[in-house]
Formats: structure tokens, C-alpha cells, sequence
């Protein structure tokens, strides 16, 4: 936790946006294997999908508006309050 209260928000952002983006490319490497292993076997051509998108289609992150409450901005300012209070008694 003392990691995470002492980042900045835009670290928070990329490290976020990073893990979405780390995430989407394991899964596009799981859904190449399942695609061919599907296309190399002895199923019906016709019966296949056309793509490997539209076999498994992944949707890229968006870029979110967030609407945070006054209440939750408010526990956040509490304990990062708390956090640095705790951090100033141990030294």
C-alpha cells in the first residue's frame, strides 16, 4: 500500500493503461493458438469462422471520462491524510 499512496495519479493512469495493454496481448497470443488449432484440423471450412476477429473479437481499452463522486474523493483525501500522518509519527 505505501507503493500505491505514494505514486502520483498519472502513474497510477499509466500503469494502469500498461496492464490493459499487457493483458490484450496475452490474449491475442492465446486466441492465435486456439485459431490455429482450429483451422488446422479436420473440422468443415464452411463452418468456420471467416477471421480470426470475428473467431474471438478482443475490443481495445477506451479512454474512460471517469465521473468520480464528492464522497469518494473525500475517503481518498481521508486516508491519504491517515497515510502520511502514519508515515510522519514513524520518523
Amino acid at each position: 500500500m505505501e507503493e500505491f499512496f505514494d505514486m502520483p495519479w498519472n502513474e497510477y493512469l499509466i500503469k494502469c493503461f500498461a496492464w490493459a495493454r499487457m493483458e490484450t496481448n496475452s490474449w491475442k497470443k492465446f486466441r492465435l493458438v486456439a485459431w490455429e488449432s482450429m483451422v488446422g484440423s479436420h473440422l468443415d471450412p464452411k463452418s468456420l469462422p471467416k477471421t480470426i476477429e470475428s473467431f474471438l473479437p478482443l475490443e481495445e481499452p477506451k479512454q474512460y471520462k471517469s465521473k468520480v463522486s464528492q464522497w469518494t474523493i473525500e475517503l481518498a483525501n481521508k486516508r491519504m491524510r491517515e497515510y502520511l500522518d502514519s508515515k510522519k509519527s514513524k520518523t
